[in-house]
C-alpha cells in the first residue's frame, strides 16, 4: 500500500497511528525530530495547552520520512504565513470565503 501524500487527520490523532505503523516509541520519534520527549508527549496528550505548531509538524513528518506538508498543521501554518506576507492573497481568500459562506 502506498503511503498518503498528506493526511486530513489532526496531528494528535495521526502520530500514534504512525508510531505503531513504524514500530517507534514516542521517545525515539522525539529524538529523531530533535524535540524534547516531554514536550512531544504533552502535545500528543493535549496537556498544558500544548498544540502542534507548523514547525513541530514539519519536524515530525521529516523524522518519519514523510513529506513536510503531511500534517494539516504544517499546511495551515503555510497558509497563514502566505496570508500575512501577501495582502493580495489575504484579500482574495477573504473575498472567496465570504462569498462561499452560506446565508
Amino acid at each position: 500500500m502506498m503511503p498518503l501524500a498528506r493526511t486530513q487527520r489532526p496531528f494528535v490523532e495521526e502520530v500514534p497511528r504512525l508510531l505503531a505503523e513504524h514500530g517507534l516509541s514516542l521517545r525515539a520519534l522525539a529524538r529523531e525530530a530533535e524535540v524534547s520527549h516531554g514536550f512531544l508527549s504533552r502535545v500528543i496528550r493535549e496537556r498544558d495547552y500544548k498544540r502542534a505548531s507548523p514547525e513541530l509538524a514539519r519536524r515530525v513528518a521529516k523524522a518519519l520520512g514523510l513529506p513536510e506538508d503531511f500534517f494539516v498543521e504544517s499546511r495551515e501554518g503555510f497558509i497563514i504565513e502566505q496570508v500575512k506576507q501577501h495582502p493580495r492573497v489575504r484579500e482574495e481568500l477573504y473575498d472567496r470565503l465570504r462569498h462561499d459562506r452560506p446565508g
